[in-house]
């Protein structure tokens, strides 16, 4: 068995655990008490998606000419599509929230300061963690460099999760639970990605290694979610079973992937149709493909969905889209829908931002970010959005005022967001280009 096969496979991997998330966060699980337990286990999806990510952000640090060029990549990887969902789940979602509240979630600053669990505050804990863990990769990637051997190294740095943990319980900050806990199956990450791009050799019979360590962390988790009865400490343990469970999890699947697409070929190459078959099996594993491909945005999007039409402003469209084709709230096909809806808005806010940074080429940073920053000031000051009558009716927000074109409005402003970020970085890091062109020409002929 190769751990190889875990970066080959790695977007199908990061699409099983958006698969995972997206299941833990409905509430079917079935009669079985094994699906039951593998739904409520749902949340080590994040576990695995963060462990990947270590895994590549690795490769990416080797890849990358400077400090610079990585959180660029990073930046424009996130922040376009984490605004554009910012900016419409405060328009549609949260009206009654100040823009000042909005900017505090946005940075992350809400929850890191522990009000996360306050509902006219909350906007997210995946993404400001997320953000803190790519800040701080290049610091660790020099510590790790300087590590003689990487697996003590990365072992005494998992440390601090447990102990962060401790810290946090004892001044009653345990709404972090959610990021220092994963601490530690990022570094983790991190260290496969280390082993994987020096080549190491792993030892015979290391599949066995990994089935024990599945079946031990899967033990473990049963144990917490079973008898762990205190809240407070099964929020602290519920996810250290993912260290184990993640990577042995990631190493079996990717095997059986690619010993699935070794299959079809073989038996192609015995009817001579190497290529249907090699195809045949690709098809297979696209969706798995896809999910990961869009995860970040499916990732965003689907959660603010499922509170868009669970909550009393989605009532509405929620009855008009499901009540008359009798899809009950709460029921599997509501989900599904909900599913669906999520992941065709991904799709198209990650094909759009990809061509726009592909075709607009047009405004600088700072332009950008001052037209940015000068549309949204304007937008949530104009006079008609608040504090006006209609039919006899007080109204204060936009949605109430304008109808059903309140959704154009929302999609051409948010658009409007995403163009200005993500082609304003894109600028600005092609005029860096040519003037490191300049700085170094390349020599004649």
């Amino acid at each position: 068995m190769k751990l190889s096969y875990i970066s080959k496979y790695r977007t199908h991997l990061m699409g099983l655990s958006m698969l995972w998330i997206m299941w833990f966060h409905s509430p079917f699980y079935g009669k079985s008490e094994i699906f039951h337990f593998i739904h409520n286990i749902g949340f080590f999806g994040v576990d695995i998606f963060l462990m990947v990510s270590g895994l590549g952000l690795y490769f990416s640090m080797r890849k990358s000419k400077n400090i610079g060029e990585f959180y660029k990549k990073r930046a424009l990887r996130i922040l376009p599509a984490y605004l554009i969902v910012v900016f419409l789940c405060y328009y549609y979602c949260r009206t009654d929230v100040t823009m000042g509240n909005v900017v505090l979630s946005t940075l992350g600053i809400n929850y890191f300061r522990g009000t996360i669990y306050r509902p006219r505050e909350y906007f997210d804990w995946f993404l400001p963690t997320l953000a803190v863990f790519y800040l701080l990769t290049p610091l660790y990637d020099k510590l790790f460099q300087k590590a003689k051997v990487k697996w003590k190294f990365t072992l005494l740095c998992m440390m601090i999760s447990p102990l962060l943990c401790i810290i946090l319980y004892k001044y009653n900050k345990q709404v972090l639970y959610g990021s220092t806990v994963r601490i530690a199956v990022f570094l983790l990450g991190y260290w496969i990605g280390w082993f994987l791009y020096e080549k190491k050799e792993e030892s015979k019979g290391s599949w066995m290694v990994y089935l024990a360590l599945l079946f031990t962390g899967v033990a473990l988790a049963y144990y917490i979610q079973t008898y762990v009865k205190n809240p407070t400490v099964f929020k602290g343990l519920n996810c250290y079973p993912a260290l184990l469970v993640a990577p042995s999890l990631c190493a079996l699947l990717s095997f059986l992937f690619a010993k699935y697409e070794q299959l079809l070929r073989f038996i192609g190459a015995k009817f001579k149709h190497e290529k249907q078959f090699a195809t045949a099996g690709k098809v297979v594993l696209f969706p798995l493909f896809v999910f990961g491909r869009y995860s970040l945005e499916i990732y965003l999007f689907h959660q603010r969905v499922m509170e868009y039409f669970n909550s009393d402003k989605g009532l509405t469209l929620r009855n008009k889209l499901f009540v008359e084709y009798d899809i009950h709230t709460y029921s599997k096909e509501y989900y599904l829908l909900i599913a669906v809806i999520s992941v065709i808005f991904a799709i198209l806010l990650h094909e759009l931002l990809r061509l726009l940074m592909k075709y607009i080429n047009k405004y600088g940073l700072i332009t950008g970010i001052a037209v940015l920053v000068n549309t949204v000031i304007i937008w949530d000051k104009i006079p008609f959005i608040k504090d006006k009558v209609v039919d006899g009716v007080p109204v204060t927000t936009l949605k109430e005022l304008t109808g059903k074109s309140e959704i154009l409005i929302g999609v051409i402003l948010a658009i409007a967001a995403a163009l200005l970020v993500s082609f304003a970085v894109r600028k600005q890091s092609e005029k860096q280009a040519e003037n490191l062109q300049k700085a170094h020409p390349k020599p004649a002929g």
